[in-house]
Formats: C-alpha cells, structure tokens, sequence
C-alpha cells in the first residue's frame, strides 16, 4: 500500500464521515455512516513507515475522538458492529463479510493504539466499556492528560475489583474470576454489578480469539488473521506505555478459558510453521468500492505489491511469546498450553493439543538466526518436556545445532541477548549425556562460514568447542562480559566427560585457553607481589562477579581480579582434566597439545588450589614423553608423535589418575523470568518490521538487572536489557548433592554425585 499525495492527505480533516466518527454526538448502530466507514478497499501496512505515516496523520483526529468518546460512545458502538460481524463470519464465512470485518478491526486497533500509549490501562477500558461510577484509579506516573470521564455528580466511588468480584459471583452465568486469576491486577472493569463476559472489552478480547480459533486461513481470510493477531499485540502493549502492575486488560487476557487458549496457541504455533505468504490476488474487489469512491481511506490507502514474506507468520510469533511470558507466578492458559501440547502421532488428552513435532523441529532449524525463534526453541526446551524429548531423540541434531553455532560465531563479538540466549540452550543441550556422545558422531568434511582458518573433516562436538572457546577468547579481549564466558566454560565441562577423537583445532584452543589466563594470572600476581596471599578470596563478592578482569590501577581491584582469574584457571583445568580421566585414549590430539605446551602448567605445580588438578596432567606428560625418548631423539614429526600418542595409550594404565568428582553443571530458571523476558520480547517486537511504535511514548521497564538490582530497562535500548545470567564457580565440593551457583536470569546447580 502506498499513500496517494500530500493533498489528499491534508484532506482528511474535513471528510464528514470521519468528522461524523471522531463528533461529540452518538452514531446509531444502524446509521448508514457504519458501512461508509467499514467499506473501502485496502492491503494490509507491512511498512515500518506506512503504519508511521497512517498513525501521524490520524494523530489530530484521534485526540478529538479521545476527547469526545466518553460522550458519544462511538468506539463503543464500533466494536459492537465488529463482534456481529464477526458471529456472522463464523457462520458464513465470504469473501464481501471479511472485507468489512478487517476494515472494522483496523479502525478499532488504530483508535486503541492510540489510547492505550497515551491513557493508563484503567481509562482505556472506560473508553470500551463506558461508565456511570467512577473508579479509584491507581496512581501513575504517567504524564499523559487523562480525558475526564462523564460527570460524577452524586455518584459514589467504589473499589472496582472488589466490586467486580462480588458481582462475578452473584450469579447470572458469567465467569467467576478466581483470586489466581486476578493476581498481579489491581483493577479489573470499572463498571459495578456487571458480569465480566458483560464488558464490552472482555467480549472484544474474546472476539479476536474466536477469530483465531474458528475462522480457518484461507486466501480471503488472511488479513483477518494477521489484524486480529495485531489487534491482540496493541492490547498487550501497555507494557511498553507504563500499565505494569495495573494493566486490566491483561487480565482480561489471562482470563481466556483453558479451551480457547489452547485452540488460539495451536493457530499461532501453526502460522509460524507453516508462514503462509500473503495472497496477492484476493484483495476484496468488489462492486461495493466503486461506489463509495470519496470514502475516507481510499484518500489514504492504495494496493500495493506484497514480498515473499510472512508478515502473519512473524507477528504470531511475537504474540505467542508475548503471551506465553506473562505472569511467571499467576494464572497463564497460553503458558500452560505451549508446555503441554503434544506431537500428532501422540495420544492427546482433552486438556491440550497436537502439532506435528517433526514440522516444527524443522522450522526452528531454518529460522534460528532470528532472535525470535531462538527464543521459542528455549521455552520449548525450558517448558515442554514432550517436545524436548523429541529433540533429544533426532539424529540430526547437526541441523538444529550448527545454525547455534554460526549465528554464535557471527555475533559472538557483540554483548548481545541473541548471544546469552543461545548459550543458555547450549548449556540446556549439553546436560543431556547422550547429546553430549552423539555430537562426536557427525562429521562435517568442512564447515565454509567459519572464516578464521580452514577446518576439515571436524566432528560437530569438536566445533561446539572450537566456537565456545573463541567466544571466551573474544569476550576477554573486547566484550570483557562478566557472564558470558561462564556460560560457555558450563557447557564445556558438561560435554568434557565425552570429548572424542577431538580434532586437532579444539585441542589447541582448549590448551591456549589456559596459556592465556595463566599469562594474564602471573602478572597480576607478580604486580600485587604478594605470592603468598591466598588463592581462594574469602569474601563472597568476588565469587558472585566472575567477570575476567581489566587492566586494574588499584591493589584491591588487581586482587578482586586475580581471584576471578583463579576461577576461571581452576574451571579449564577441571575441564582438561575430566577428558583425560574418561577419553585419554580417544583424544590424541589433546595429549599432542599437552606435550607441545607442557610448560605452561609448571608455574602451578605447587599451587595449593590446583596442584592435584595438575599433577593429573602432568603425570599424562610424563607418560608420553618417556614413551617418545624411548624412540630415540628428535626432533619428532607431528605424524610420528601422533603415532607415538595412540600406541602409548594402549599401554596406559586404568586409575593412572586421581579420579575427582564429574563435571556436570544444571540450569534452573528464576521464578520470575518475565522481569528479564517481557522487556526483551518488547524489544524484538519493536524490532519485527511489521508494526510502528512511538518510541518517545515508550516508558522505561522496571526490573533486575542480571546481578538482581533494580535497573529502569527500556524495551528500545537493548543495552539496558537484562543481560545473560550470573555462574561463578565454586572449588571443589566434597560432599554431594548440589550447589548453587549462579542468579539473575536463571541459576546454574553444579550437581556432584
């Protein structure tokens, strides 16, 4: 769609059935100017700058319908057109019905849009629902003028929640609101005695899920669908325009019924599958337009060639994420349906539904260098425990895992949440013992994104760790992340115990990984001069902040350093370690890197901390260099020493090493994960192309930031995001049992048996 001139633009303000809408008298519902307003033919805005364009010209007229709604009533009058159109459509769906229906939608969601980022949550539903008692409203510190609602004279003021409450369970067949589903709402609808399947918002939330749910997709369906999927997101984003705690039309939301959440989270999850692209040859042509050729949005709106993308696919997405992500504590059907549906060749109970697993696997496959599908690949994960069985069960987990790794290696030098997250699902994936094997069983001849140097013949196992390993490097040289590495560092020493046949580039990154922070240790040691100090920092702070240090001035930061440094030396020896004790003879290539860099590890021989961790590696020294002095002297070809390598570990001895207790590192989600998701969805969805928001309206999100202190975090600058998780390690646990080691996103059990 593109707009037609600048004049005919400039004409809106005087068009009367427009005028007659925004008025300050009531229209009837049989009034004629209703099918003047919903008659015009139009394609769906998928510009960023198409829907700024439309928003800003309607701006003026907006207001004035803001100003004299309450009076008039008209967006009342509006969606009670809309939802008889849409009873209507479910009973006879055609082409003329559904033209008028989206036309009806799009005027509603616009007007709504409008209110809702200028008026606190509670005004907005006066706006629907009208009133004759005024509520207490909340207060907020919104500094948009509220539009005063009809005059109070001799009316009382009353608690509406309460009010609601009461007349909820008064009889009559509406729905009674349980406590659960009312927690974290301060208010619900402002009217008294009026049962909540009553209220013009409620029906209008319930509309656009029947829509949803009943109306099947098909090419004169379509733009239905995706406004009624729009329509839903501009209901959810008081979020963004400061309605947190008290959002009612949230709750509304969080009312739907166990039924239709599941029927509107099988739709949604079926347009992402499936990203149906826009038709192009359906767009409402009928008589009728002709006719009415001075309507108002024919002076706005003109045909447009659609793209080979799926605007409907990507904003169901966002409004399944956007859903599912609401209320980690309280009452939540869409949460609950997206962590209990099943695959179509399942056995399904009458509490949920089927999606065919295999379509969605591959989906995700293709899709995983969107943040969005990234995201959903962790719930999933997090959540759906048929679904991630499933996963653990396929044999081409190179399909799902490989994209990780790319997009990894693409922005791993960015401090990016794309980033935090797929790590988190590495780290999800690496806990499971028979991923860890089956990784050492592909093979790829080479792997063509990976520009750094040419790799050949690399299991995927070998190049997860090639990937993680320089996502630390980078980290420590520009990121300097206090909670990225940690990450990678629990994901390697999960898959540590299973390292096989590692490939010659893992081997060498892994040991330099080590020279690296031992080099960065001894001189901060050697500044601070004090070899005498104690390895283990006693305070906790140090422990909680595993961030790998700065060039420090300061004694006391060079301190606070080389304790966290410690750490980190202590982990990758853990990790060395546990390959050697359970792989010695299937890793040729790590003892080859052993012995070709056996000097780095002689400045910790008597290191009270790791001194038994090295002793271990350097017994393996000790044991393949006899065996190459037995040859004779060098100097030796890396073919020979290779050679040399797999002989001698035919002869290795069992229990040669000190056995210490197996790496193994759990993720567990905060209880509150929506303090750091909702913003971060927000953001995505500014970031989506298919909708506009005024970021000036946008009100900074109130949350935790990733050590847990409260942090203003707005979903438009994602720096200001909760970043990542906290993991810091702890030195060796005697007893068994678990041990927790991380906060802020989600927390991280060190488990020793």
């Amino acid at each position: 769609m593109g707009i037609t001139t600048s004049t005919s633009l400039s004409n809106l303000k005087d068009n009367a059935v427009l005028q007659r809408f925004i008025g300050l008298q009531p229209v009837p519902q049989g009034d004629k100017l209703w099918a003047e307003l919903v008659t015009f033919s139009y394609s769906p805005l998928n510009s960023t700058m198409e829907m700024k364009l439309m928003e800003e010209t309607l701006s003026h007229q907006l207001d004035t319908l803001v100003k004299h709604n309450h009076s008039s009533g008209n967006l009342r009058t509006l969606v009670k057109i809309f939802l008889d159109q849409a009873s209507s459509l479910r009973d006879e769906s055609n082409n003329q019905a559904t033209w008028q229906l989206f036309n009806s939608l799009l005027i509603i969601r616009l007007c709504l849009k409008h209110m809702i980022q200028r008026l606190p949550s509670e005004e907005v539903l006066l706006h629907l629902d009208g009133s004759t008692t005024v509520p207490q409203l909340q207060p907020t510190s919104r500094d948009f003028p509220s539009t005063p609602p009809p005059t109070t004279e001799g009316v009382s003021f009353v608690d509406p929640l309460a009010s609601l409450v009461r007349s909820a369970g008064s009889g009559g067949g509406g729905e009674v609101l349980t406590q659960e589903a009312l927690m974290g709402v301060a208010l619900e609808s402002p009217i008294v005695g009026v049962q909540t399947s009553q209220l013009l918002s409620w029906r209008l939330v319930e509309g656009l899920n029947l829509i949803l749910a009943d109306i099947p997709l098909l090419p004169f369906t379509y733009d239905i669908h995706q406004e009624a999927v729009t329509t839903l997101i501009v209901l959810l984003s008081g979020q963004m325009f400061g309605c947190r705690q008290h959002n009612a039309i949230l709750n509304h939301i969080m009312s739907t019924s166990t039924e239709m959440a599941n029927l509107v989270t099988q739709t949604l999850i079926h347009h992402t599958i499936s990203r149906p692209p826009p038709p192009q040859n359906h767009r409402f042509s009928t008589g009728i337009v002709s006719s009415i050729t001075s309507s108002l949005w024919s002076l706005v709106v003109s045909p447009k060639v659609v793209s080979d993308t799926s605007p409907l696919a990507d904003l169901s997405l966002l409004l399944l994420l956007l859903l599912a992500h609401q209320r980690s504590k309280g009452h939540n059907p869409f949460r609950n349906a997206l962590s209990s549906f099943t695959d179509e060749h399942e056995e399904k109970s009458s509490c949920t539904f089927s999606v065919r697993y295999e379509k969605l696997y591959h989906t995700m496959c293709r899709q995983l260098e969107h943040e969005d599908m990234t995201l959903l690949l962790y719930m999933l994960l997090q959540k759906n425990s048929n679904m991630t069985s499933y996963i653990f069960s396929k044999s081409d987990l190179d399909l799902l895992v490989v994209p990780l790794l790319k997009q990894l290696f693409i922005t791993g030098s960015q401090s990016c949440h794309h980033v935090y997250m797929i790590l988190i699902i590495m780290l999800i994936l690496s806990q499971d013992a028979c991923f860890n094997k089956s990784v050492h069983e592909v093979t790829f001849p080479q792997v063509i994104w990976y520009t750094e140097r040419a790799i050949k013949n690399i299991s995927l196992g070998s190049l997860m760790v090639i990937v993680l390993i320089r996502t630390i490097q980078v980290n420590m040289s520009q990121i300097r992340d206090k909670y990225l590495h940690t990450n990678c560092l629990a994901a390697l020493a999960n898959m540590s115990a299973h390292f096989h046949s590692l490939h010659l580039e893992a081997a060498q990154k892994l040991i330099n990984l080590f020279k690296i922070l031992a080099r960065k240790y001894l001189k901060v040691k050697g500044t601070l001069n004090s070899p005498h100090s104690p390895l283990v920092p006693q305070s906790s702070e140090s422990i909680e902040s595993c961030e790998l240090p700065m060039e420090s001035q300061e004694p006391a930061d060079q301190a606070a350093d080389l304790a966290i440094l410690e750490e980190v030396l202590l982990m990758v020896l853990e990790i060395i370690n546990s390959c050697l004790t359970h792989g010695l003879h299937n890793n040729p290539h790590l003892v080859y890197s052993l012995l070709y860099q056996r000097e780095v590890f002689e400045p910790f021989r008597t290191h009270p901390a790791v001194m038994n961790l090295v002793q271990n590696i350097e017994t393996v020294i000790a044991f393949f260099s006899s065996k190459l002095e037995k040859a004779g002297p060098g100097p030796y070809s890396s073919a020979f020493v290779l050679e040399s390598i797999s002989q001698g570990a035919m002869a290795w001895p069992k229990n040669r090493l000190r056995v210490f207790p197996d790496l193994k590192f759990h993720y567990v989600e905060e209880e509150q994960p929506d303090e750091f998701f909702i913003p971060y969805v927000w953001t995505l969805g500014t970031k989506c192309g298919h909708m506009y928001w005024d970021s000036s309206q946008v009100f900074p999100f109130v949350g935790c930031d990733a050590s847990g202190r409260g942090a203003n975090i707005s979903p438009l600058d994602q720096r200001r995001v909760v970043e990542g998780i906290t993991l810091t390690f702890e030195l060796w646990i005697s007893e068994g049992g678990t041990k927790e080691i991380g906060g802020g996103l989600g927390t991280i059990l060190r488990v020793v048996a």
